[in-house]
């Protein structure tokens, strides 16, 4: 019988503790991890401002383009408004009803006329591009 050396036992050994003691970590239930917290599930009310000012200066320049291109316009500045405040962004991901819960307590008018101009019954609708 071949004759193992100590350095080759000594390896052997570790990387049997070493296994053992990444399965300890696995049990009935996995590996514990921190919760994940929660997605935001508000915009603040700067965002809204800004969000109800932006609609009220494009909503003319969406009423000339007709409804198709005016959804497309309205995708576009969604995107915009998201990227440059990544919380509202995270809000309107998780759930595509704020923008039209918020929009239609701090500025009804505008949203209404913006709703009109993109011929949807919902500015939820309007986000399905997004």
């Amino acid at each position: 019988m071949a004759r193992i050396s100590p350095h080759r036992r000594a390896k052997v050994a570790v990387v049997v503790a070493v296994a053992a003691l990444g399965l300890t970590g696995c049990g009935r239930g996995g590996y514990q991890t921190e919760p994940v917290p929660a997605p935001p599930t508000t915009i603040s009310p700067a965002a809204v401002g800004e969000l109800c000012s932006i609609f009220n200066t494009q909503k003319g320049t969406w009423k000339a383009l007709g409804p198709q291109v005016a959804q497309v316009a309205f995708t576009g500045v969604m995107r915009l408004w998201t990227i440059q405040d990544t919380v509202a962004g995270a809000a309107v991901a998780y759930n595509r009803n704020i923008v039209d819960t918020a929009t239609s307590r701090a500025c009804p008018r505008v949203r209404t006329a913006v709703l009109g101009v993109l011929d949807v019954a919902s500015l939820r609708v309007a986000l399905n591009g997004f």
